[in-house]
């Protein structure tokens, strides 16, 4: 009410400012909200009928209520863009719903100007130019309730490739894209038979079958009985638009893929580099890394932690009777073994050449020399390929004192591992605290 253009109108017609006049405006301007918020159309405000009847009571013009219109959306939007919610998908919006209301409101004015013998040629004129504006900058069609189309305009013809005489009288299906569902559509007829707009975006068919991509909205026209006399659709090309996206969305999951390889690719590569590349468990490097974490870890925490080394007995006779390839396939069994018959939390890595280590946390060395028993027991029964005679291993075991390092745990395991080997092999051999 405080812009200078809609007070401009009011004088200008000398419609006063009563507080009934007021409350009216203030009822409309509620109704012309809620159908922005609920994206409804403006056949649902019924204060609608009483508001342009006070306008016509007042020989305001069509140019005039126009001009109330578009100045109430401008403050609208002005409100939401000083609070920082204006973003251009929503001010595009606005636009599209209130370009709605004014072609129903005109509508209904019209009516009611022709019923009161009222009607004047610069609003015919005004109304003229208003559509051709519309017309240039819109694919625009009407259909009859049955979805019949009656008008198509230029841009109608000259997107879908169909001739005018082609698509009067013919169905709106004639346009359908075969990748469009049917509920889709089910949903827009729901939704205009319930004199409500609709609006989506839609992909339809030109006559050479290609594809084009339109943000559709259909209002449904009502006379003053509330009747669907047609439908009116206004559609803007984004195919372009559509096609960027696509390709966006084409090119991210293209570099999705990308990174997930070089992802994997660096897994792999750690993994090499941690792994010993004939059984596939730690390698040597990586034990001793995880060995001087375990150690501080137990003494820290004051838990018992053992070390247990063994080497496979004669395997060198193995390779210079059988051949390196069957050594390298009885380690690989030997390792899957030992895998299968530790626990979880113990550390398993190749030393070198035949002879492994085994670290495990919150074990002590009875504990330990257990382990290390029964898996020469194992090894011992099991019948490994290539060899007629039974494998068997010797075990040197230690535990970790308050005085210890990595250094000189590992050389209480190793010198017990000699001990196993000088005493028979095949044997556990363990140093005590």
């Amino acid at each position: 009410m405080e812009k200078s253009e809609v007070q401009n109108v009011l004088h200008r017609h000398s419609l006063p400012i009563i507080d009934k006049n007021t409350y009216l405006f203030y009822q409309f301007c509620d109704c012309f909200i809620s159908v922005i918020e609920w994206r409804s159309t403006i056949s649902e405000c019924q204060i609608k009928i009483d508001f342009l009847q006070l306008l016509n009571n007042y020989n305001v013009t069509v140019a005039d209520l126009f001009t109330l219109v578009f100045k109430l959306k401008n403050a609208i939007e002005q409100v939401i863009f000083e609070n920082g919610n204006l973003s251009y998908a929503l001010q595009s919006e606005i636009d599209s719903l209130t370009l709605q209301m004014a072609i129903d409101l005109e509508l209904n004015f019209e009516t009611i100007i022709n019923s009161n013998q009222n009607y004047k040629s610069e609003n015919s004129n005004l109304l003229t130019e208003y559509k051709k504006a519309v017309d240039l900058s819109n694919i625009v069609s009407k259909t009859n309730p049955k979805g019949i189309i009656t008008y198509v305009n230029d841009k109608f013809c000259e997107i879908s490739g169909y001739s005018r005489d082609e698509l009067i009288g013919k169905p709106h299906n004639i346009i359908r894209h075969p990748d469009m569902p049917r509920e889709a559509f089910k949903e827009l007829w729901d939704t205009i038979k319930a004199k409500k707009s609709w609006s989506g975006v839609v992909t339809n068919m030109k006559k050479d079958g290609g594809q084009y991509i339109v943000d559709t909205t259909v209002i449904p026209i009502l006379d003053v009985d509330g009747d669907v006399v047609e439908y009116i659709a206004i559609r803007h090309d984004i195919t372009e638009l559509e096609q960027t996206k696509q390709q966006l969305r084409n090119i991210n999951k293209a570099m999705k893929n990308k990174v997930d390889e070089l992802y994997s690719m660096t897994n792999t590569l750690e993994q090499k580099a941690y792994k010993d590349k004939l059984t596939g468990i730690n390698n040597r490097e990586n034990f001793e890394d995880i060995f001087a974490l375990e150690i501080a870890t137990a003494k820290q925490n004051n838990i018992p932690l053992s070390l247990v080394i063994f080497d496979v007995d004669n395997f060198k006779l193995v390779n210079d009777t059988y051949g390196h390839q069957a050594g390298d396939t009885i380690l690989i069994d030997l390792v899957k073994l030992i895998e299968d018959n530790i626990k979880n939390g113990d550390i398993f890595a190749r030393w070198g050449g035949e002879e492994f280590v085994i670290l495990t946390p919150s074990t002590d060395i009875n504990g330990a020399c257990n382990l290390a028993e029964n898996l020469r027991k194992l090894v011992q029964l099991h019948p490994f390929s290539y060899v007629e005679n039974q494998m068997t291993l010797s075990f040197g075991v230690a535990q970790l004192s308050d005085d210890d390092n990595k250094k000189t745990l590992f050389e209480k395991a190793d010198g017990a591992l000699y001990e196993a080997k000088k005493n028979g092999r095949n044997r556990v051999e363990g140093c005590k605290v």
